[in-house]
């Protein structure tokens, strides 16, 4: 859906994402203008942390996190060039895409947003070495992920199984679309603890929706919409009428993808967008 583009040509200032979300957590909606009544305390705790994180620049990608890039990279032909920036032994703090904990130098957002256009998208590269591994598997190595958002990539496979298991402790955020993404939503999805929001719409996935997202317990997103989920499928009861969760399940049997540019954004990939753009405008200042 495009909503947040984590540009990572600059570092980051200690955008702690998933204490943003949960700090942002009520909101109201008014006519599609969200509000927050913690937003200023987040404003504030972030401009804190960056002044004083300033200090110490001494942090960089790890190479554990490079090497995930990587391998992500080296699974795919890229038209467009997306990724002609990630070159090894560079620091992926500052690539495309990427956006970085100043602390330590964790990758905490990956947001990748490819052509609309099917013959500019990056695809999986039948050839690649790297095939012996689930296509996105590599990016599991990115434990500290806080937010994954994929859009116009053309997958064509299932959904890594090892994402449920390795993201269980910090992701919160999790967005794929329009990823030709087959197969069943695998149950162990519902490990990630911290989940908010999930939006898996425009894909060409089946089977039903897991039982086992019902240990979501912080969700309060779920998109599965424009999908090939089972005839008649049904919706855990779990979901039918939890307080505050936005669900989305319509349009299977492979109907046409929705304009994602008239779809609203949601108030948790506002919030981190604007933690980004906050976090961005400061360095700017600081540098000044």
């Amino acid at each position: 859906m495009g909503f947040a583009n984590f540009e990572g040509r600059r570092r980051r200032k200690s955008l702690n994402l998933g204490s943003a979300v949960a700090a942002s957590h009520q909101l109201w909606e008014t006519r599609g203008v969200f509000f927050s009544f913690t937003t200023v305390a987040v404003v504030v705790v972030v401009f804190s942390d960056m002044f004083i994180s300033s200090c110490s620049a001494n942090w960089r990608c790890s190479s554990q996190s490079e090497n995930a890039l990587l391998g992500f990279k080296h699974q795919l032909i890229d038209p467009n060039g997306l990724f002609d920036e990630w070159l090894p032994g560079t620091d992926c703090c500052y690539w495309p895409f990427v956006t970085c904990r100043e602390s330590d130098g964790a990758v905490i957002a990956l947001s990748i947003t490819g052509s609309v256009r099917p013959s500019r998208q990056p695809y999986r590269d039948p050839n690649s070495y790297m095939n012996s591994q689930q296509f996105g598997s590599t990016l599991a190595d990115l434990t500290e992920l806080e937010m994954l958002q994929l859009q116009w990539i053309f997958f064509n496979t299932p959904i890594p199984s090892s994402w449920g298991t390795s993201f269980s402790d910090n992701l919160v955020v999790l967005i794929v679309n329009d990823c030709t993404l087959r197969g069943a939503i695998p149950p162990n999805l519902g490990d990630i603890s911290k989940l908010q929001h999930l939006d898996l719409q425009s894909n060409f996935l089946t089977g039903v929706v897991p039982q086992t997202l019902c240990n979501l317990k912080h969700l309060n997103y779920l998109d599965v919409s424009y999908n090939s989920l089972q005839s008649g499928f049904v919706i855990p009861d779990c979901f039918q009428n939890r307080p505050g969760l936005w669900l989305s399940a319509g349009h299977q049997d492979n109907c046409p993808s929705p304009n994602h540019a008239t779809h609203p954004p949601h108030p948790h990939t506002a919030h981190i967008f604007f933690l980004s753009f906050l976090g961005v405008l400061v360095s700017v200042v600081m540098q000044l």
